[in-house]
Parts: C-alpha cells; structure tokens; sequence
C-alpha cells in the first residue's frame, strides 16, 4: 500500500505540492506530513517564524494550561519508556506509544554523560543538581535510570503549574518557582535543556547562574547560528499538544561562548542535537548543541 506521503503528493495540485517541498522532513513519521498538509492547504502560520524582538511577547506562552496538561497526560507512557532493559530513546514530547529514536538517545546519554562527569568528580558523595526549566522531572527520572546506585540531590526550577504537577509526579525531588532561592546556593552542576532561550534577558539569567560558582554548567537543546547575530523566533508548538506559542531565541554560538568564558567558564565540551527547525523568515537557519562549561580556576 503506498504511503500516506505518496498519496499527498500524487492528489495534491502542484502548487501545494512545490510548497510542501520547502518545509523541511519531520522526525515524526506520517503525522508530521499530515500536519504541513494542514498548514499548507489551510494557510496557517508556521511553526517556526523569525519576528523583530520588539514582538516578544509580554504573556509568557509556557504558562498556557495545556502545556501542564499534555506533561501529565503523557508522563505513564515516560515513565515506562525509561524502565530498564530499554534503550533510552523515547523524548517527553513524544506522542504515546512513539517508538525509540536515535535523536532522543543521543540527547539523553548525553546528559548521561555530563552527570557521570559530576559524579566521578565526587565519587561517594552526593552530588548537587540544579535543572533550570526541568518541567515535571523527566531528567530527574533519567539521572535515576542512569545512575540508580548513586545519590543524586536534585532540585528543579520551573514555573508554578509545572512544580505542582511535578511534585507529584517525580515526590523525591525537590521543586521551586522561587529563582533568587534556587540560584542562592552553589551546584555540582546547573543544567539546562531547551529552556533558556525562552528567556528574554537571557543574558542576564546566564550571568547570574554563573554568579553561583557552580562547578559545572550544562545547556542543552538550545537553537545556535554561527554568522547572524542574536534573533527572536516565534514557536507554535500544536503539534506537540501545547495549544500556545511563545518566543525564543537564536544565539550566536561564538558570542553565547565568549559570555560564558567571560564569566569565568571554559568550554569542555561541544554536542550536537539531531534538531534543525525551519524557519521563515530567518537570516541564518540554526543547529541545536549543547555546551558543557567547567569553572575556569576548578
């Protein structure tokens, strides 16, 4: 039977066909074809689109109630897609039932990878862990499957819905809203996956969790350019479930590493994400990477 793609491109008129050519393949099989058939035929917005920075916007996107709601619909199915003898390739975005992917595996073992740095630095000790907009603790549930004989502190900032849900889904980690309180005390390591972008002072936000002395810093997931300056994008993530949107940014890798260094930080090491978004309107399309950031005089 051909696939549903197939079929799209064959009943489709050809103008509707040339402008499916432009958007860049899904990762989630036919469901994401189906979605740009939607965008295209219905002349919806984007998904990803470059705006003037004076369009960020005011409301903050993350708080809409259905971003809470698809994390808690979805978390049984996270929380079996994680149990050993599994391979570790199933993201919380996923829909259920998604089947393992390398994109996935590839992020969470390295996240495996930084945390057992943290841990052989500190071996029979328990280590500090700060997850700077870590939801409702999925990689807090990572660092266990990881690691379940090591003892791992872990404490996650978000926003309110997000804390109280996680409170209950994740009982033995610590949850707060509260961002002058998580940023008092020092860590093992700060690490932050595909959440500092959505950040307006972004800048400032670094700065200050640099001022914690922390021995490691670890950004993860976050969308970089190596020519354009720094640019705010608009995401509308339906696909996902989150009936919102909100904006983000685009950084500049080299400044975004220059800033870290300036603040007494040197670059360990550099990881590529399998995420390359497209998006309209943009000077320069990103990559997703991670960096890990070791305190300069450590």
């Amino acid at each position: 039977m051909p696939s549903l793609k197939r079929i799209a491109v064959l009943l489709l008129p050809p103008i509707v066909t040339d402008l499916l050519r432009a958007i860049r393949n899904r990762h989630d099989g036919d469901g994401g074809i189906v979605q740009d058939i939607k965008d295209a035929v219905q002349g919806s917005a984007p998904e990803w689109e470059a705006v003037p920075e004076a369009d960020w916007m005011a409301s903050n996107g993350w708080l809409h109630s259905s971003i809470v709601a698809t994390q808690v619909e979805k978390w049984p199915d996270f929380r079996a897609s994680v149990s050993a003898p599994r391979a570790l390739g199933v993201a919380h975005e996923a829909k259920p039932g998604a089947p393992a992917n390398i994109s996935p595996h590839n992020i969470i073992m390295t996240f495996g990878y930084v945390l057992g740095r943290v841990i052989s630095a500190r071996p029979g000790t328990p280590v500090r862990v700060l997850d700077w907009g870590g939801g409702v603790g999925h990689y807090a549930v990572l660092a266990k499957e990881l690691f379940p004989e090591t003892a791992v502190s872990y404490t996650i900032m978000d926003l309110s819905p997000l804390i109280e849900a996680g409170r209950t889904c994740v009982p033995d980690a610590v949850f707060t809203a509260d961002i002058d309180g998580a940023l008092k005390a020092s860590y093992d390591l700060v690490y932050a996956s595909s959440s500092l972008q959505y950040v307006r002072d972004v800048y400032g936000l670094l700065g200050r969790i640099a001022d914690t002395g922390s021995r490691w810093i670890m950004v993860c997931r976050m969308p970089f350019v190596d020519v354009s300056d720094d640019f705010v994008v608009v995401q509308r993530p339906q696909r996902y479930g989150y009936d919102t949107e909100y904006t983000g940014w685009f950084l500049n890798r080299d400044k975004f590493v220059k800033f870290m260094q300036s603040r007494g930080y040197r670059l360990d090491r550099e990881f590529l994400n399998d995420e390359r978004p497209q998006v309209a309107n943009a000077p320069e399309q990103c990559s997703y990477r991670g960096f890990l950031f070791k305190r300069a005089d450590d």
